[in-house]
């Protein structure tokens, strides 16, 4: 049986507070654009637990914002293009893995977070895809999340760059990136769990975190419900200038 306030009675009240925030952040750019929970959520909870608590929490708070949000868009994903990404994914992740063991952790994270930040620039300012990609684009962008998932655990933010650069419908482009974050995550819960990293704790951090993560998930489908195409993708695009910064500042200021 998990031991509730076992989980969270070591903690100060400014931690709390901190933590507190974070995931309502992090849950509020879920429910609004699809993606950015785990960056957002990581990157807030790290100043105060071990990154590892919050890594394990984060991936399952996204396979249960996944499940939550299926049926709002379940007709709007598409199948497809979601398969080729994952399925390209799971190949690319090996290479990741191996370059997480033999380069620098940090190098890499600054790498990944300085691609973010100057695509993001780049879109904000109207670069834009001409025609959508063709299934081998669409591959290569699926090893290139692989890469970056095993690597430093950012793989969806290459997804998101890509499909914003479309420039295709809001809904759609939410709908898959829900879609291929369910997978994605569940993947990297099966490695989690092997490693011992999820364990009973983690579960008992997702049962107190639920409430707020339902709370900015509504919060954030309002929104997103209420915007145009323009709106979001601007938005989309600040989100990931935000991350960008987020990470680089990790890395400088660690």
């Amino acid at each position: 049986m998990i031991n509730l306030p076992a989980a969270i009675s070591e903690l100060s009240p400014l931690a709390l507070v901190v933590m507190g925030a974070g995931l309502f952040v992090a849950a509020l750019a879920r429910g609004y654009s699809g993606f950015g929970f785990s960056a957002l959520l990581v990157s807030s909870w790290s100043l105060v637990v071990e990154p590892s608590r919050a890594v394990a929490l984060a991936l399952v708070m996204e396979v249960i914002a996944s499940v939550m949000q299926a049926f709002s868009v379940w007709g709007m994903i598409p199948w497809r293009r979601v398969a080729i990404l994952t399925l390209w994914a799971i190949i690319g992740t090996p290479a990741g893995v191996w370059l997480l063991a033999n380069l620098p952790s940090d190098a890499m994270k600054l790498g990944v977070a300085v691609f973010v930040l100057i695509a993001a620039v780049a879109l904000l300012m109207g670069f834009q895809f001409k025609r959508n990609a063709s299934p081998a684009g669409t591959a290569t962008i699926g090893i290139v999340s692989g890469v970056a998932n095993g690597a430093v655990a950012m793989g969806g933010l290459p997804v998101a760059i890509f499909l914003t650069a479309e420039g295709g419908s809001p809904a759609k482009m939410r709908a898959a990136l829900i879609a291929y974050f369910f997978l994605l995550d569940l993947i990297g819960l099966g490695f989690l769990a092997q490693t011992g990293i999820v364990r009973a704790a983690t579960f008992a951090d997702a049962l107190v975190a639920f409430p707020i993560l339902v709370i900015g998930m509504w919060y954030g489908t309002r929104r997103f419900l209420g915007t145009t195409a323009e709106s979001f993708r601007r938005t989309t695009l600040w989100i990931l200038i935000g991350l960008g910064l987020i990470g680089i500042a990790r890395v400088v200021f660690a």
